[in-house]
């Protein structure tokens, strides 16, 4: 449960949408099966392990943290699941199947929604009592989905450092680097620090424009000390720092740092009534620490178009 190990500061509790749990599919298939018994009815199963995402050159990485399937049969919702999941359908023979990707929201766990930039999938299936028809759902951003990227495969990096930092961003390649593990193979952005360098703040400087409707954050990282994530905007002529989660280390007992993925709500920051929007990474070597590592990748600010 590593990824839902994420500290927030939720300013805007409104958002939140309805919490759903393992123990509430529990209570689903509990209820399903206690009708078939009543009925004399024995359900099928759908077995969904994962749900995978193809993106486009303009879309970054496609990497994705989808935990969760929200399933409909013939257009009739029947409950959400965490993945992998075996979903009893009281069913038999060909049905239209939807299955809507989920995702943890700014990596917390009782905090979920379907992710409304993914594509939702949907096909026929051949249901059989007792049976069990294994799915591979494959989806995409929506098509009205604008993405500002930041990949680091350019030598130009659309992210800034402030002054007051003591460091800067790196970009690292496999050709310098190549016993690191990055992502497909590509370029990353990595933050270093240590006791000449205990201090760093990367921004973006875009001035994104408002929009309504939601604003996320999706950010690939792997860490050995905490760091923030959190807005920068200006509210009457004050330009503010909001910070929004903090995000614990991913690395291992065993000395393996495996990269995580996050997926941040800005929604209520950037559509508030503000004339700058831009984010940013903050990051202080702790007392007694004599290096620390942040590397980040597919940073992707995703708003629908206009």
């Amino acid at each position: 449960m590593r990824e839902g190990r994420i500290l927030i500061r939720d300013s805007d509790r409104s958002l939140r949408v309805h919490m759903v749990r393992r123990y509430a599919a529990g209570l689903l298939v509990i209820a399903l099966l206690g009708s078939c018994a009543k009925g004399d009815k024995v359900p099928a199963y759908l077995e969904v392990p994962a749900m995978t995402l193809t993106t486009s050159s303009e879309q970054g990485l496609a990497t994705s943290r989808i935990t969760d399937a929200w399933v409909s049969v013939d257009e009739s919702f029947i409950g959400v699941w965490e993945l992998p999941a075996r979903i009893p359908v009281l069913a038999e023979g060909n049905h239209r199947i939807d299955v809507v990707p989920g995702v943890k929201r700014n990596g917390l766990f009782d905090d979920r929604l379907q992710y409304p930039f993914y594509t939702t999938w949907t096909g026929t299936v051949s249901l059989t009592r007792e049976g069990t028809a294994a799915l591979s759902p494959s989806i995409g951003y929506q098509a009205s989905t604008d993405i500002w990227l930041e990949g680091f495969e350019d030598t130009f990096v659309r992210l800034n450092v402030t002054d007051e930092s003591d460091t800067t961003l790196l970009r690292i390649t496999p050709s310098e680097e190549p016993g690191f593990p990055f992502l497909e193979g590509t370029s990353c952005g990595a933050m270093r620090l240590d006791a000449a360098h205990p201090y760093i703040k990367v921004y973006s400087d875009e001035d994104f424009e408002a929009a309504s409707g939601p604003a996320f954050l999706e950010l690939d990282y792997r860490n050995d000390l905490l760091f923030t994530v959190g807005a920068i905007v200006n509210l009457e002529g004050t330009e503010t720092s909001v910070p929004l989660v903090l995000l614990v280390p991913t690395r291992r007992s065993d000395g393996s740092m495996p990269w995580n993925k996050v997926y941040i709500d800005l929604s209520a920051v950037y559509n508030a009534g503000v004339t700058q929007r831009d984010f940013y990474f903050e990051a202080s070597l702790p007392s007694g620490s004599s290096s620390a590592e942040i590397d980040v990748d597919n940073v992707k600010l995703v708003r629908f178009g206009s």
